[in-house]
C-alpha cells in the first residue's frame, strides 16, 4: 500500500512516498511549476491514500482534487487543524485559524520529544510554537523570514544589491554582508530572547526544534542548544493520518 504525503507551502509543494511506514521516494519544486508536471512521476503509482497539509488557497486544493480523479488516485484528505490531536491541544480559539503547517510541526514534535518544547519553523515567514510537557500548546510567533526581508528591504530601498550568498558573521564589511547579517542577527536574537522569556516565565528548559529551509542559517548563530529536523510537518501529516 502507497500512501503519499504532500506539503504545500508558500514556495514549494514537497511530498513523500511510503510503503508501510518506509520512505519509497520523495520530490520538492516550486508552487510555479504546474501541478501536474511536479506530480508527473506519481501519476500512475497505484496510491492507497492521499494526505495533504496545505497553506494555499482553495483553488490548489480544487487542481490537486482534480488531478487525482484523472489519474483514478483516491481522492486526498486535506488535514485541518482541529481543538485537540496526538496529545496537542490548539491555544486558539478558533481552531482552525491556526496554520496547518504549524500544527502539524507541533504535533511531530511532541511526537518524539518530551518535557516542553519550542518549535521554530523557518521559511519564508518564521514561526514559533510553545508546547508544555503535557502538550498544552501557549501560543507562539509569526514574523517575516530572512528572504522576505530581503525583499522588502531591495523593494523599498534604493542602490541596495545582494551578492548571492554573504559568507561570515558579524559585522558586515559591505552593504551586502550588512543586509545579510543583520537579517539573520535579528532572527537569531528573536529566537534565543523567547525562549529564554517562556523558560523564566514557566520555571522549565525548553528543547529547541528547527525546521525549514532556513534553519541551517538560522542555527549558526544560536546560543540555544537545539535540533534540526527535516520535513517536520510531513512528519506531523504521518503521525495524524494513522488515525484516519
Amino acid at each position: 500500500m502507497l500512501q503519499l504525503y504532500i506539503d504545500r507551502g508558500n514556495t514549494a509543494l514537497k511530498w513523500q512516498m511510503l510503503s508501510n511506514s518506509t520512505l519509497v521516494d520523495e520530490g520538492v519544486f516550486s508552487n510555479d511549476v504546474p501541478l501536474a508536471e511536479g506530480l508527473s512521476s506519481l501519476a500512475k503509482q497505484p496510491l492507497s491514500n492521499i494526505y495533504v497539509s496545505s497553506v494555499a488557497s482553495d483553488g490548489f486544493c480544487q487542481q490537486l482534487t482534480v488531478w487525482a480523479k484523472e489519474q483514478a488516485q483516491p481522492l486526498p484528505v486535506f488535514v485541518e487543524s482541529t481543538r485537540e490531536a496526538c496529545g496537542v491541544i490548539n491555544a486558539y480559539e478558533e481552531a482552525g485559524q491556526l496554520g496547518v503547517d504549524r500544527w502539524l510541526a507541533m504535533i511531530a514534535a511532541r511526537s518524539t520529544y518530551p518535557g516542553m518544547l519550542c518549535v521554530v519553523d523557518s521559511g519564508t515567514a518564521l514561526t514559533m510554537d510553545f508546547l508544555l510537557e503535557n502538550g498544552e500548546h501557549l501560543g507562539g510567533f509569526i514574523v517575516p523570514g530572512a528572504a522576505l526581508m530581503q525583499r522588502s528591504l531591495l523593494n523599498n530601498t534604493q542602490k541596495i544589491h545582494l551578492a548571492d550568498k554573504s559568507v561570515g558573521k558579524g559585522l558586515g564589511a559591505n552593504t551586502s554582508e550588512a543586509v545579510t547579517f543583520g537579517i539573520e542577527q535579528m532572527l537569531q536574537v528573536f529566537v534565543r530572547e523567547k525562549v529564554v522569556e517562556i523558560e523564566v516565565r514557566h520555571n522549565k528548559k525548553a528543547t529547541l526544534i528547527l525546521t525549514g529551509g532556513h534553519a541551517n542559517d538560522l542555527a549558526k548563530g544560536l546560543m540555544n542548544e537545539f535540533y534540526l529536523e527535516k520535513d517536520l510537518v510531513l512528519q506531523g501529516l504521518r503521525v495524524l493520518s494513522k488515525g484516519y
